[in-house]
């Protein structure tokens, strides 16, 4: 009784790994093409030249995403410590984390159009980082929940 139960878990097991593996995918893109905006909306906002930087990265990440809510939390780091250094309170992850470091320590000093600059570029970079993904997300987490779903199948036969 129990050697049936256990081999449709491990089926379920190997079924639910993969359905987490293509959600991994499909929240990269996402995190990416969320990135790609929020560097856009910054871009706008600092080429106006009316806002203070942690003030403009607050109101460029506006939503509930990850990739807001960390921009939110660098610009209350800011803000709570004004003389730390921009690119020392980011902590580089993801695919995206080269370009923003990149970004941040450009963001740091010079003129307001370097500053532009360095966030129009991050964003271009981003862009064709977030077109790789979105492409890979297309193809690939599909296929990883079927294969999950696959082997899982697979297993549970050959432990029944």
């Amino acid at each position: 009784m129990i050697r049936p139960l256990l081999a449709i878990m491990a089926g379920l097991l190997c079924g639910l790994m993969g359905m987490r593996q293509s959600q991994r995918i499909r929240e990269e893109s996402h995190t990416l093409r969320r990135w790609e905006g929020i560097l856009q909306q910054l871009c706008l906002i600092l080429r106006e030249g009316a806002l203070p930087l942690h003030e403009a990265l607050e109101q460029a990440a506006p939503e509930d995403s990850p990739a807001d809510a960390q921009l939110r939390r660098l610009a209350s780091a800011m803000r709570s410590d004004p003389l730390a250094p921009l690119s020392g309170l980011y902590l580089p992850q993801g695919k995206e984390g080269p370009a923003l470091a990149r970004m941040f320590t450009a963001l740091a000093g010079g003129s307001l159009e370097s500053r532009v600059q360095a966030v129009r570029y991050a964003a271009e970079e981003i862009a064709l980082l977030s077109g790789e993904a979105r492409d890979k997300a297309r193809q690939d987490a599909a296929m990883w929940a079927k294969l999950g779903w696959t082997c899982g199948a697979c297993l549970t036969l050959m432990l029944l």
